[in-house]
């Protein structure tokens, strides 16, 4: 079975003052002309089909063509769930009827996960359709147990359906929210953007709950990227949705499941409308190169190296680039003296840091007997790094 993975739409959002709607249409034409080349057997979409839970009617009207176009027009069979930025009661109005024409939308947790099963030449794929949980509404779905995490949420949710998840030869989860397994969930490894917001990781889910799997389709996060295990993936947004983004490159993925639930992942790129990204330079260096002709229409955010104001650069700028985002202006040379006492700061001993951070505090020198306190654990402290070190 071939099923492409999508996530993270966000139909209707914007970029500082600019509508994206133009470019994800762009977008929506190219994975349509992918579809009409390839054979698919579904198309899941794992969260954040728009960007507000009341969308703007552009974005509505966009959305409802896109699936149309899925589901009606092409019959190929759309799994989605809503996401954190969804609004489940709207996105779940007229799911009954939508099935009929094979758009099968779970947006409202229930005790019970919603099943969708699909035939190919080998038998039966089952998929399990989570929307986005949160620990409000674990304690709504089961009341009888302790819930104040996303953690305890999930884990209830995954036990109630243990024995229907374990009974489907192969099965296939999609999920929105932050998932890494246990021991990296530490680690630098989960990367998001400015598009996401957690709150100091409280909202991180251990993705060892869904080793029952043989693939996860997973949304939330824009960056395309594993959870742990080539098994779960998140395919990241469409397009870049935030500055942070500007040096990602974005595609959705195909995956192919055989007969035993082993998996092929495939990247999809389809090249964007607009392009996002980040350049500095001076004036003359930004502007030189095009003589005055626009130097890309892509979506810009400016560095102007300089050492004072800049007479009139937003117009100057805007003839040149002009979808630019922001204009930032950067002196190289107090940069270049800020990171030097960086490195200076950085080769200071606990002792040395310490009295100059006294000293600027009280405007007064440390006593002898604090430094001696001081300096005792210093060396205590470069013993313990010997000793670490063999």
């Amino acid at each position: 079975m071939r099923f492409l993975h999508l996530s993270d739409l966000h139909f209707g959002r914007s970029l500082c003052e600019y509508s994206l709607l133009e470019d994800q249409r762009h977008w929506c034409r190219q994975l349509l002309a992918h579809l009409d080349g390839i054979q698919y057997d579904a198309v899941l979409i794992a969260g954040d089909l728009y960007d507000r839970a009341v969308p703007s009617a552009g974005a509505v009207e966009l959305c409802d063509w896109f699936l149309a176009e899925l589901a009606g027009k092409r019959s190929i069979p759309v799994l989605c769930i809503a996401g954190n930025h969804d609004s489940p009661q709207r996105l779940s109005f007229a799911s009954s009827l939508y099935r009929a024409a094979g758009l099968y939308m779970a947006a409202i947790p229930e005790r019970k996960l919603a099943r969708v099963t699909l035939e190919d030449q080998w038998g039966p794929v089952d998929f399990f359709l989570l929307p986005y949980l949160t620990p409000g509404d674990g304690r709504t779905l089961f009341p009888q147990e302790e819930i104040h995490t996303f953690q305890d949420a999930y884990a209830a949710l995954l036990r109630e359906n243990r024995e229907e998840i374990a009974a489907a030869p192969r099965r296939v989860l999609l999920a929105h929210g932050f998932f890494s397994r246990g021991a990296d969930r530490e680690a630098p490894g989960l990367l998001s953007s400015d598009s996401e917001v957690s709150v100091g990781g409280s909202d991180l889910v251990d993705a060892a709950l869904f080793d029952p799997f043989h693939y996860c389709a997973l949304g939330h996060l824009h960056r395309g990227q594993t959870a742990g295990t080539p098994r779960l993936r998140y395919c990241g947004s469409p397009l870049k949705y935030s500055v942070s983004e500007a040096g990602q490159e974005k595609s959705v993925l195909s995956v192919k499941l055989d007969r035993t639930g082993e998996v092929a992942v495939e990247p999809v790129v389809f090249p964007p409308l607009r392009d996002l990204r980040t350049i500095r330079g001076t004036m003359e260096e930004l502007l030189a190169p095009t003589a005055g002709e626009f130097a890309s229409a892509d979506y810009i955010q400016i560095t102007v190296l300089t050492q004072g104001t800049e007479m009139g650069a937003a117009q100057k700028l805007r003839n040149v680039y002009p979808n630019y985002l922001q204009i930032h202006y950067q002196n190289p040379a107090a940069q270049a003296l800020e990171l030097e006492g960086r490195e200076r700061l950085v080769r200071l001993s606990l002792t040395e840091s310490y009295l100059a951070f006294y000293h600027q505090v009280t405007g007064q020198e440390l006593s002898a007997s604090g430094k001696a306190v001081l300096e005792a654990l210093d060396r205590q402290m470069e013993q313990e790094r010997e000793e670490e070190n063999g």
